[in-house]
């Protein structure tokens, strides 16, 4: 919903909540989700901790509710990339990487917190929370995957099935984000990483001879 659809307490609340969940992603960042507390994030917001409580349970809702946010924003990005149908397959597959790469750039405190703890989010979050995140990852492969399907009806792809084209395509974009958390992140070029494996995604390795 647009913001100038909202009521000005809808408004107010909607500006609240998204400053704490900045705060929060600036301590998290800074001393790791195990690291952080609930009061520090208070500290960093300058909201009292009452307050934060009426907004987010604890901090596994707020980590929850943080990764939603981002996740849907980029899922938009993504669905707006995937939508063009004057675009052959293959180009739709090249606008959804480069969605993901300007996702990556404008999140680089978010991608190296969510990558620290992508493995252990099951026991972090209960059930129920970990399964929207899981939903919302899931839609985006079946964004994938539709495409692929296409190319593959369409001859522009090999006859490979959707579901694997997909999975390696999302691979090639995961494997992207690693330098940032254990390498030189300021000397990491994305955009120039994720050109290079979308050609030789497309062109294969060999040389034809």
């Amino acid at each position: 919903m647009a913001d100038s659809a909202l009521s000005r307490k809808e408004r107010e609340y909607k500006r609240r909540r998204e400053e704490i969940l900045e705060a929060a992603l600036s301590v998290f960042a800074e001393r790791g989700y195990y690291g952080t507390t609930m009061a520090q994030i208070s500290q960093q917001s300058e909201y009292p901790l009452g307050t934060i409580y009426k907004y987010f349970s604890g901090k596994e809702q707020i980590f929850h509710d943080m990764v939603m946010d981002r996740g849907l924003r980029l899922g938009r990005l993504i669905a707006e990339a995937a939508s063009r149908k004057e675009l052959a397959p293959k180009d739709r597959a090249y606008a959804c990487l480069l969605a993901n790469a300007r996702f990556l750039r404008n999140n680089q405190a978010f991608v190296r917190v969510y990558i620290s703890l992508r493995s252990s989010v099951d026991m972090i979050l209960p059930p129920e929370l970990n399964a929207d995140i899981n939903r919302l990852n899931d839609k985006m492969v079946e964004t994938y995957t539709e495409i692929f399907q296409e190319g593959v009806e369409k001859g522009e792809f090999r006859p490979y099935p959707a579901e694997d084209l997909s999975a390696l395509f999302y691979g090639v974009i995961f494997s992207a984000i690693w330098p940032w958390v254990s390498g030189n992140k300021e000397a990491y070029d994305i955009e120039a990483w994720l050109n290079r494996a979308f050609e030789l995604l497309t062109n294969g390795f060999c040389v034809s001879k």
